[in-house]
């Protein structure tokens, strides 16, 4: 359990991080070892409940460390949400660790170990992209206590991509169109008895098709009508096909959607760029997950 560890005030992988921007309240970290490795953790406290044990457990996405979450993270922490975030291997220098040298799999235990930290407390699972695939996975292993997912522009994928090293073997494991609808969560999601919060960039998960793309996979770089006589170039991560599956997985009673206008697939950025947005988000998160 978390209350165990020896918990610092000051973080060993400062040096590394992605975003160093201070929290609203002092975060506190601890290291976690694996079997040739180590990665960091850290608690955000609640503000007003700084002795509360997290219950939100937050992923980041690929090529990220937990930083990349502190848009979102930050003002959930001052609305009084607690949150226990880590960086995974392979995808940030801390972890000393190549792309190559780990997998999604990996990642997952790491997941699993951190969620582990929480126990029965677990009552919420957050994250983006890549961490939002590893979320449904820590989601269906706590079912007991995770009443609550949040998904920020969610992958999802195939289940042999997840014993592929990154690299070429994962990118050629996840190159099938559709080949993520043989994922587990899939079936997870339609027996979960909690809820489902979905948010979107405005400009993820578009259409490959109207795109000249084919469909099942994602249109990636695209040049887009923002505005009449204004075209923008957006990222276009997550395949049409990935959301809609999701959704078709859950009844309307159980899903909750929202939809960030003119945002592609970097939800954190966007959230950086607009901190009054971004606390509009947090509070509706906050709402959603019911803590408090």
């Amino acid at each position: 359990m978390i209350h165990s560890l020896a918990l610092a005030f000051d973080s060993n992988t400062r040096d590394t991080w992605q975003f160093d921007e201070e929290p609203p309240l002092p975060a506190r970290y601890f290291s976690e070892a694996f079997d040739a490795y180590r990665l960091e953790g850290r608690v955000l406290p609640a503000a007003r409940r700084e002795t509360q044990w997290p219950r939100l457990l937050a992923i980041h996405g690929a090529r990220s460390d937990y930083t990349k979450l502190n848009p979102i993270l930050y003002p959930l922490q001052k609305r009084g949400v607690a949150s226990l975030s880590f960086s995974l291997s392979g995808h940030h220098q801390a972890s000393g660790m190549k792309r190559e040298a780990t997998s999604l799999n990996h990642n997952l235990q790491e997941a699993l170990r951190y969620a582990d930290h929480l126990g029965p407390h677990l009552h919420a699972v957050l994250g983006h992209s890549l961490g939002g695939a590893l979320a449904l996975k820590v989601a269906q292993a706590h079912r007991a206590s995770v009443k609550k997912i949040v998904l920020f522009c969610p992958a999802l994928y195939p289940e042999e991509a997840y014993h592929k090293c990154f690299g070429a073997p994962f990118k050629e494991a996840i190159s099938t169109p559709f080949g993520f609808l043989d994922s587990h969560s899939l079936t997870f999601l339609r027996e979960f008895d909690g809820e489902l919060m979905l948010i979107m960039g405005e400009y993820d998960a578009l259409k490959s098709t109207d795109f000249g793309g084919i469909a099942g996979r994602s249109v990636g770089i695209a040049n887009v009508q923002s505005k009449p006589f204004d075209e923008r170039r957006v990222y276009s991560a997550i395949p049409f096909e990935v959301i809609d599956a999701i959704e078709r997985s859950m009844t309307p009673q159980k899903l909750h959607k929202l939809v960030l206008p003119d945002c592609d697939h970097a939800i954190p950025s966007w959230l950086r760029a607009n901190p009054t947005r971004a606390h509009g988000v947090a509070n509706q998160v906050a709402d959603f997950i019911g803590m408090p």
